[in-house]
């Protein structure tokens, strides 16, 4: 009687590096960038408008910084008020280039896997919902600091590059801090609020939709009844709320703001509250994606 043999048919045991549960929000976090790197549109077009923004606001800081172009223009001894001015000011180039980024970069992330059905994948894989945030968060506020905040912090070095003196330096070192925590709160309300609407909708472009009815159209109407009424209801307005944070920072008085007397907590608390919600609804969505779906990693 034949008895039965057993062929190793090519299947060998895995003998590669084994990694950490904690690193898998890596690789969410690599595959968000790859994907919003692939195309010009995307991501590419933005960052060159926010490179352009910086080399013409350092020629402008060159241009006053010389004794001769001054003298020429009419401006001799207006260096130190324009360049006071220019560099917050410079932040409503970037506010707009980093909103329009968001459109592509951060709006379409949930909205998009939900749309295609990719947390049947994700959750099959045993992939935790906080790796998935995490990732998605690091990997879009990796790509807007490159425009948001290291546009200002370029700006602030340059500044202190075209200084006179050592003690001018000396005196110019705050402007670095501050362009950091400008630069990180606005990284803050374009990645996690546009990736809140991301959430709410299971489609890409009722997404892009709300989030643009949001900045610009709510935006504009909460400004308008705080100029009417209180301030603290236009601090709901988000770009309006970076600009009262940077001027303050900055130690600058607008002429034309007096009847927008943003109290600078009220904007710091309306940004962070307005970012934790909009976490919230992604966490939300995710759970609700790991539940319904195949998987259920913990």
């Amino acid at each position: 009687m034949s008895t039965g043999q057993i062929h190793d048919l090519g299947y060998k045991r895995y003998a590669g590096s084994r990694r950490s549960v904690a690193t898998r929000w890596r690789v969410i976090m690599r595959h968000q960038i790859a994907m919003a790197w692939k195309t010009w549109w995307r991501f590419k077009a933005w960052l060159i408008l926010a490179v352009l923004a910086t080399g013409i606001t350092i020629a402008l800081l060159y241009a006053f910084s010389t004794s001769v172009f001054r003298i020429f223009a009419g401006l001799a001894g207006e260096r130190p008020q324009f360049v006071a001015v220019l560099l917050p000011l410079s932040l409503f180039w970037y506010c707009n280039i980093a909103f329009f980024a968001s459109l592509f970069v951060a709006v379409p992330a949930v909205a998009g896997d939900l749309q295609s059905g990719a947390f049947t994948f994700y959750f099959a894989r045993s992939l935790r919902p906080r790796d998935y945030v995490i990732g998605k968060l690091a990997g879009i506020a990796a790509m807007l600091s490159l425009i948001i905040l290291a546009g200002p912090l370029a700006l602030a070095i340059a500044r202190l590059g075209l200084s006179d003196n050592l003690d001018q330096v000396i005196a110019l070192l705050p402007t670095l801090p501050r362009a950091l925590a400008i630069g990180a709160l606005g990284t803050l309300i374009y990645t996690a609020v546009p990736l809140g609407f991301s959430a709410v909708v299971a489609r890409r472009g009722h997404a892009i939709a709300l989030w643009v009815g949001y900045y610009v159209v709510f935006g504009a109407m909460v400004n308008a009844l705080g100029r009417a009424s209180s301030p603290l209801v236009a601090s709901l307005d988000l770009a309006e709320s970076l600009r009262t944070v940077a001027l303050e920072l900055y130690d600058l008085h607008m002429a034309g703001r007096r009847d927008l007397d943003i109290p600078v907590s009220a904007a710091v608390i309306s940004i962070l509250g307005q970012a934790a919600i909009a976490i919230g609804l992604v966490v939300w969505r995710v759970r609700r994606a790991q539940q319904t779906g195949v998987g259920g990693a913990s």
